[in-house]
């Protein structure tokens, strides 16, 4: 398969998304990898300013890059590096919708901003995607395998935003 662009990398299933079209764990894997997700958020932008150019409502579009675009980058396009570090559980909760969040809310009540917490049931959620997208790669040979009978921790940080008083939640599995 080659290399994805933004609308391929965008719809693909999370797994694959993180392989930007691009197999392999070796150096050069990783440089192909990184130059294709630099091309792809260059791709991005593009799409966003393009979006909040042609709106013409009072509502405010919110296009998102796919999934861990930005950390791909930051990881030199390394997956283990993405998939290990402590906030992909995270990633994965706001990638699902289930994250933390502010909405406006207009009811009874009127006009409001309004902030949401993820659930319990958001956490299990987004620990089986996790386990399902580590459980992917390493079928394919993308990442190193876990070692059986290994535990696996997941540990669900705050968005980067988030106020430092709400520094790590431990949801009961």
């Amino acid at each position: 398969m080659p290399a994805m662009n933004f609308d391929q990398a965008l719809r693909a299933e999370r797994w694959q998304a993180l392989t930007l079209g691009i197999p392999g764990m070796s150096r050069g894997a990783d440089a192909s990898r990184l130059r294709t997700a630099r091309r792809v958020w260059h791709e991005y932008e593009a799409y966003s300013h393009k979006v909040y150019d042609s709106q013409i409502w009072t509502y405010d579009p919110d296009p998102r890059p796919s999934f861990c675009l930005h950390p791909l980058i930051l990881a030199h396009g390394n997956i283990q590096r993405v998939i290990d570090a402590p906030d992909f559980a995270a990633d994965v909760l706001q990638d699902l919708g289930r994250g933390y969040r502010e909405e406006i809310v207009s009811d009874e009540d009127g006009t409001r901003w309004e902030r949401f917490s993820p659930t319990v049931d958001g956490y299990r959620a987004a620990a089986r995607e996790t386990a399902h997208i580590r459980a992917q790669l390493e079928l394919h040979g993308l990442v190193t395998p876990r070692s059986r009978g290994r535990a696996v921790t997941y540990r669900f940080l705050p968005p980067r935003d988030e106020p430092l008083g709400n520094l790590g939640i431990e949801p009961p599995f």
